[in-house]
């Protein structure tokens, strides 16, 4: 597997790997840097490019704030471009020569396709996973036309040299398809296994930070990154209604700074809580002491408009009813389950629609609240869940099983 990034965190490619090598698979992850869970049945290998201070962190000047020159501003935009070029690169051509000879290279979004995708050679195998649409996020989607022109043609050249594009959900494949034109489709939604709470409802959450059962919690888990919605959602615990709900940011991102501001701001009475990440096998039990969690990611590209966040099924899994963008593919997911909503949605341009929504969920009454989260469970148990989305994945790999293919 190729995964130009940090694999600590990365649940879903800590999941695949796991999946396919309790399957019999061998399989190794190529990464930039991170650890495996203890006793991953998986090998890592991590190695960051010599460039250090050009790497897939959070520091590109395309997402730095305006404050200088327009010929400063774009002398370090053409440096940064053209190490991350360099960079990739020679860590995708290290990785495959680390590799030696194997079937599969698994390449993980399309940073991972382009450092080994163009070393590949036939018979060797090349899957695509694209977590996201990856031109339509982060600097990718503020790169100049010519060049975001120029990787999409690279991206549809590699993705049609791959026996499969895997991807995370029907909206997402159906804008993937349509640009790249790949043999095979397949979606793997990244949902945890199914999961059964402890008899004792978890305290772990709630004893972080201190906070007494009689005030509930508002959760945010995930990347602190922009346009996640972390300044509108403070915001929304201004609310007339939420004056004893606490809200607590667990996660990790570039804005840790920002959120940090937010939890001393004296407006918010120190209802404002930050915690950091803690490792995929355990984030069950840590949120599952929230009353709601907040997805209010702003519709700043299309890669968002479309998305099914990790966040949104981890919850659910816990049981926690959720408040997400009103955005398609999270409200399908939300207000049209088939035995009742799972939450609510909001405009998460909105602080007021935030807190309403929040609002509306928190003041509920005992036994509803008790089935909207038996509802969250159940949709999580039965439709949700890692053991059914996995079986395209061990299908696509069971089917690579008896030929001669190896790559030098």
């Amino acid at each position: 597997m190729a995964l130009y990034g940090t694999v600590t965190h990365d649940s879903r490619v800590l999941r695949e790997a796991e999946t396919l090598s309790r399957a019999g698979h061998t399989v190794t992850i190529f990464c930039l840097s991170g650890t495996p869970p203890e006793g991953a049945p998986f090998r890592t290998v991590a190695r960051a490019p010599s460039r250090s201070l050009v790497l897939p962190d959070g520091s590109s000047p395309f997402l730095a704030e305006r404050e200088s020159s327009l010929w400063v501003r774009l002398a370090g935009r053409i440096r940064w471009v053209v190490g991350y070029s360099l960079n990739i690169r020679a860590w995708g051509r290290w990785a495959v020569a680390t590799a030696g000879d194997v079937d599969v290279w698994h390449a993980h979004d399309f940073t991972g396709l382009m450092a080994v995708g163009w070393a590949v050679r036939a018979p060797c195998r090349i899957v695509y996973d694209s977590h996201e649409i990856f031109l339509e996020t982060g600097t990718a989607a503020l790169l100049p036309g010519p060049l975001r022109r120029l990787l999409s043609a690279l991206e549809g050249l590699l993705a049609r040299r791959a026996v499969a594009l895997v991807t995370v959900n029907e909206a997402c494949a159906e804008v993937l398809q349509r640009r790249l034109r790949p043999s095979r489709t397949i979606i793997v939604r990244n949902c945890p296994p199914r999961w059964t709470p402890p008899d004792s409802p978890s305290s772990r959450l709630r004893d972080a930070v201190a906070v007494p059962e009689t005030h509930p919690l508002v959760l945010y888990h995930g990347a602190f990154l922009r346009h996640r919605g972390l300044e509108e959602l403070a915001e929304a615990m201004l609310v007339s209604g939420l004056e004893r709900a606490h809200l607590i940011y667990l996660g990790f991102g570039s804005h840790r700074a920002a959120v940090d501001r937010l939890a001393a701001d004296p407006r918010f009475d120190g209802r404002i809580h930050v915690l950091d990440a803690v490792p995929p096998n355990e984030l069950l039990e840590m949120i599952a002491g929230a009353d709601v969690d907040a997805i209010p990611l702003q519709h700043s590209t299309l890669n968002h408009w479309l998305c099914t966040p990790n966040k949104l099924w981890e919850s659910l899994t816990a049981g926690i009813p959720v408040v997400v963008s009103d955005f398609p593919a999270m409200r399908r997911i939300v207000r049209d389950d088939p035995a009742g909503p799972l939450g609510e949605v909001c405009d998460p341009a909105d602080p007021g629609s935030i807190g309403a929504a929040i609002r509306s969920i928190l003041g509920l009454d005992p036994v509803d609240r008790d089935s909207l989260q038996d509802r969250c469970r159940t949709a999580a148990r039965e439709r949700w869940n890692w053991e059914t989305e996995s079986i395209g994945l061990l299908d696509l790999y069971a089917g690579f099983v008896g030929g001669d293919g190896s790559c030098g």
